[in-house]
């Protein structure tokens, strides 16, 4: 099999559901909260997502899903480097912010809640997140509207505390406690 995506032919054929019916399924599916921020001195953007998760650990690698039409997108595909900053549980306010749940916040304000340096390739990193992963992104794989970003990890940084998660489940953050 070749480097490229194969894609499955099925063996019957199915309409996808309704979106609502999927989205609506969705809301069941707990996920992790986590900040996705790029950029650099002179220009950062950020993201609140669930949608990222291991690939490999040999080389690290990260999937990292961001809609095209978010501003951050461009972001991300000009620096080709980002960072994850997985939340902990007494950090929704900064989930909020870049989720654009708090009005009159938006682009460099939501900078301003959290301890936020920047990491080796200049991107912006979470010091207090329960962990970041900063990021080279080596792939950029369309998906409908959004892009699959393939990204090897470059640094591990954080608490790397046991402290409880910050989780989204049903449209709410909430802890695990």
């Amino acid at each position: 099999m070749n480097a490229q995506v194969a894609m499955m032919k099925p063996s019957r054929e199915h309409l996808p559901v309704a979106t609502p019916d999927f989205c609506k399924a969705m809301r069941n599916l707990a996920g992790h909260c986590v900040v996705i921020a790029s950029g650099d001195d002179q220009q950062r953007a950020g993201l609140t997502a669930t949608a990222v998760c291991s690939i490999t650990a040999e080389p690290p690698r990260l999937l990292v899903c961001v809609n095209r039409n978010v501003y951050a997108h461009g972001v991300i595909t000009a620096s080709r480097h980002l960072s994850v900053n997985v939340l902990g549980c007494r950090q929704e306010s900064i989930a909020r912010r870049f989720a654009g749940m708090v009005d009159g916040v938006a682009g460099e304000q939501r900078f301003d809640d959290g301890a936020w340096v920047p990491g080796i390739s200049q991107v912006p990193v979470l010091s207090d997140a329960l962990v970041s992963f900063e990021c080279r992104v080596v792939e950029a794989v369309p998906a409908s509207t959004h892009d699959m970003f393939l990204c090897e990890v470059i640094q591990v940084t954080g608490q790397m505390s046991e402290e409880d998660p910050l989780i989204y489940f049903n449209g709410r953050f909430a802890a695990l406690a």
